[in-house]
């Protein structure tokens, strides 16, 4: 069977069927979205002089679809020229092009009639081999299957994306009773190779894994709210980040997702799982129904859980409801001793613990609502998945949870929280209590580098496999691989006479631990090893300089340490940059300022697909000066002059355009909403690579590096003649700044910055043509920040930005 999914079609041009096509799009999958034919003209139709014939008309619902998703965000498209792989029509007209593509997905509305009227016209256009899936969120994979050819059932299978697909990395894949093993597998590969997600694999009951776990969290957590007299506002500071649950909490994720969706896939639940020893828990509480009554769906309606209005002094506020009186109040800040321990506590694990072992009612409320989900999870293997690894991952990768239910049980000790499970009335599942009879006391454990968990039906533990081009850094440090490592950065042996230097500082920010073992990795990789990647697994590759060691130093007045650390951080890019060794970095998550020009002095880049990356350093009143404003002339300028086949070299080219382009791009602090996005900006080539899924990156770097090496690779040469544009683009950057702030876009303080900005891009006060060094242009750099740093306004863009985490237009 051939693996490769070259065209795709998706059925329903809803919120769901549009951004699915968007991702298959962003991936370089050509689409076709076909939807339902209008069912008459509108009257903006017949202003528009189409009749029910026109492509126009019976496009309509495709069309729009796309255009929401170009609309949406957070954006939908990696680039908005992605939406070009993406092929309109409709069901009645185009149903037979589905002949031609290698993977069909139905997103229509959730119906099951409706479902398998559509799979009966599919059956008369599809070819042997074409894969189709559903994107049900709950309907029965053997019910859609049912009056449906051998064919048909052989190839098709539940592929449920959670909203939004680009953003969500959970995909769950239900096999129906007869489709083949290969179909399975092949779904797999492609979802998580091509498409990005993390593929588990879950039962053919209803809601699946993470919606019948989460939803069963959500509606026990209500009614523990009720039962101790909770207000909406405090459950969402309990369950959300301090648990290690995403901001949006209980309250706000139910709004996003809306009330009558919620009650829509517990319904499910309820109707279909009759021996759910829980069933009674899916039937939502009196007020919810009277909420959807209402309409109080949540974002689609403006107001749920919350909604937007005025305080008593008209201030606009943030308004909570009353369950009891579904009036809605402001917000009151939930105080909790066990609550302001646990914020204090250290890493999320410490965190939960203090709360699940606190007697406070913030402490009976996570005790009960933890107890209950972790109760209710282990009853569920093998019922909804043969394993606590595939519910983890469900649950990390579908409703962000920073650890699964297992994982966070082994986190509050098992045997421990049993006992206190069991004082508390509560009956734990045999499977648990044998697992602790028989001395294991965790699901988890690490044996040589290994990771293994306890598999209910064998009684023992099971390496937990890692698959082909998946490489963990944890795993090289227990396996012995740290080269070398201080309280920044490790350097790790990845094999293959390639090395890894990992940031692990705060959100990655650079201080002089990280820049030292820059320096030490470009000395070892250079004597032992064939190449360097620069990544880790972190949320942010490097969020940039440390800005409070910044602030400290300048206000301290200490000019001469400033300069050096500067000068420093400049020498070690510069270091890697001319290393005699390939170094690829490997951003995903942020790289922002340093971080940035981090991936700048690398020969390649090989980056997520879900890289935010960007010079941002004018946001706190700086300039670039690790070398960014540096490469970013050179990379908008270095091109002009590249000598052709003909060996003549061009002449009187003006630089000015595209000095323009890198000052604005610096000036305004552009940060690419994604990889694809980064290269158009000029932060990244067009020669440096994607990876979707990110769990493939590091593999994906390191053979990077040595297909270099494989290619003959030789470094490059520092810059000695680098042609500036001087003093006549100065003084047009200049006029343009006049300009934006007699208009009123700009402040004085954005003038003085982004005039350094321009200043150092232009190179200096000389003709135009001169030809300068890197070095000379990194003075420059050093010379604006280090003048920046004296200025009282740009210390108050700092303190402001640590204290608020929001820039300061001063």
């Amino acid at each position: 069977m051939d693996k490769r999914i070259r065209k795709a079609g998706v059925l329903g041009a809803g919120v769901m069927g549009a951004t699915i096509a968007a991702q298959l799009a962003n991936v370089g999958i050509e689409t076709i979205l076909l939807d339902i034919v209008p069912p008459k003209l509108g009257d903006d139709d017949r202003k528009k002089g189409l009749t029910e014939q026109s492509k126009a008309f019976r496009n309509k619902f495709s069309q729009n679809g796309v255009a929401t998703a170009l609309k949406s965000k957070p954006a939908s498209f990696y680039i908005p020229e992605n939406a070009e792989m993406i092929a309109l029509g409709n069901l009645e007209d185009d149903l037979g092009k589905l002949a031609d593509v290698d993977w069909i997905i139905e997103v229509v509305v959730e119906r099951l009639d409706i479902k398998r009227a559509v799979f009966e016209k599919l059956e008369t256009v599809l070819k042997p081999g074409i894969l189709i899936t559903s994107n049900t969120s709950g309907i029965s994979a053997a019910a859609m299957c049912e009056g449906r050819s051998e064919t048909f059932r052989q190839h098709f299978a539940i592929t449920h994306f959670f909203n939004p697909p680009r953003y969500m990395k959970l995909l769950e894949i239900v096999p129906g009773p007869d489709t083949l093993p290969e179909v399975v597998e092949r779904l797999a590969e492609v979802c998580e190779k091509l498409v990005g997600k993390g593929v588990v694999y879950a039962k053919d009951t209803p809601n699946f894994i993470a919606n019948r776990i989460g939803v069963y969290s959500m509606l026990y957590g209500i009614r523990a709210m009720m039962d101790l007299g909770l207000s909406v506002e405090a459950v969402d500071t309990l369950t959300g980040p301090v648990i290690g649950h995403p901001k949006s909490a209980s309250f706000r994720t139910a709004d996003l997702v809306g009330l009558d969706t919620l009650v829509h896939v517990a319904d499910n639940v309820y109707d279909g799982a009759p021996d759910d020893e829980k069933r009674e828990m899916f039937k939502a509480p009196e007020f919810i129904l009277k909420m959807i009554q209402k309409g109080l769906l949540g974002e689609k309606t403006k107001q749920g859980f919350y909604k937007k209005g005025k305080d008593g002094e008209g201030k606009k506020v943030i308004l909570s409801i009353d369950y009891n009186t579904l009036e809605y109040t402001p917000q009151q800040k939930a105080k909790f001793a066990s609550l302001e321990a646990a914020k204090n506590a250290g890493g999320t694990g410490q965190k939960i613990k203090t709360l699940y072992y606190a007697d406070d009612p913030a402490g009976q409320y996570t005790f009960r609502t933890t107890t209950e989900t972790l109760i209710y999870s282990a009853n569920r293997i093998p019922e909804i998945a043969d394993d606590i690894v595939n519910v983890d991952n469900a649950m990390k990768w579908g409703f962000a949870w920073k650890m699964g239910p297992f994982e966070a049980w082994d986190v509050l000790g098992l045997e421990k929280s049993v006992a206190r499970m069991k004082a508390a009335g509560y009956a734990v599942p045999g499977w648990v209590q044998e697992m602790l009879d028989s001395g294991k006391t965790s699901f988890y454990k690490s044996e040589n580098g290994k990771r293994l968990h306890y598999d209910k039906l064998s009684g023992e533990y099971r390496e937990i496999p890692v698959k082909p081009g998946i490489i963990l850094l944890p795993s090289l440090r227990e396996r012995n691989k740290v080269v070398a490592d201080n309280t920044g950065a490790t350097l790790y042996d990845m094999g293959d006479g390639v090395a890894c230097l990992e940031f692990h500082t705060k959100m990655n920010a650079m201080g002089d631990d990280i820049i030292s073992m820059v320096v030490k990795s470009a000395d070892i990789v250079s004597e032992q090893f064939e190449g360097l990647v620069i990544g880790n697994h972190g949320g942010a590759f490097s969020a940039g300089a440390n800005l409070p060691l910044i602030l400290f130093t300048a206000q301290e007045e200490e000019w001469d340490d400033l300069d050096w650390m500067i000068n420093t951080f400049q020498q070690s890019l510069m270091k890697l940059k001319y290393l005699d060794k390939p170094v690829v970095a490997a951003p995903a998550g942020l790289a922002l300022g340093g971080g940035c020009e981090i991936c700048l002095a690398s020969d390649r880049v090989r980056f997520a697909a879900e890289t935010y990356m960007g010079l941002v350093e004018v946001g706190v009143g700086l300039v670039p000066a690790g070398g960014g404003t540096k490469e970013m002339l050179i990379r908008n300028t270095d091109h002009l002059f590249e000598v052709p086949r003909g060996g003549i070299y061009p002449k009187q080219i003006e630089l000015m355009p595209f000095v323009a382009r890198a000052f604005e791009t610096i000036a305004t602090a552009k940060v690419a909403t994604s990889g694809p996005e980064a290269i158009k900006l000029g932060y990244l080539r067009p020669t440096d690579k994607m990876t979707v899924n990110r769990d493939y990156l590091l593999e994906d770097a390191k053979k990077t590096v040595l297909a270099m090496n494989m290619e003959g690779y030789r470094p490059p040469r520092p810059g000695q003649a680098i042609r500036v544009a001087g003093e006549n683009t100065f003084a047009m950057i200049k006029l343009a700044l006049w300009t934006m702030h007699e208009s009123g876009y700009i402040t004085d303080h954005d003038v003085t910055v982004s005039t350094k900005v321009g200043y150092v891009l232009s190179g200096g006060e000389v003709l135009a043509d001169t030809l300068v060094s890197e070095q000379y242009l990194l003075d420059l750099e050093r010379e604006a920040f280090l003048s920046l740093c004296g200025d009282p306004k740009t210390q108050a863009r700092i303190q402001h930005m640590l204290t608020t985490g929001k820039p300061l237009r001063n």
